[in-house]
């Protein structure tokens, strides 16, 4: 079996829905494989605004037929497979903003008004 990576490992420690609390008997155990860890930790902090919005969604989720979360408007995705007490998170899909022409353009113009 392939090393899984916990939520905490990867995520650090996060909020757990103190408006929720109560609401849900049982909460899932979030994993990655390590080919999810490479992508996530490659996005950049507003992708992983919503990444982490979706993550901690899916923790508190009992709807068990969907396996993929998507964005369209931002042409992200969060992949994963559902067990009875844990989400694996198999794959993070987001357009590599850092390496996109105008990323580099909205660098320099930033660059410039900074000095």
């Amino acid at each position: 079996m392939k090393k899984r990576y916990i939520d905490d490992d990867v995520r650090g420690q996060r909020s757990e829905h103190p408006d929720k609390i109560g609401e849900f008997n049982r909460k899932m155990i979030l994993s990655f494989t390590k080919a999810a860890v490479d992508k996530y930790h490659q996005l950049t902090s507003s992708q992983k605004t919503f990444i982490d919005r979706e993550l901690d969604d899916l923790k508190f989720n009992q709807n068990s037929t969907i396996n993929k979360k998507v964005n369209a408007e931002l042409d992200q995705a969060i992949v994963f497979e559902r067990n009875d007490h844990e989400i694996i998170v198999t794959d993070i899909i987001a357009q590599p903003t850092r390496d996109s022409q105008e990323y580099r353009r909205a660098q320099i113009r930033m660059d410039r008004q900074n000095h």
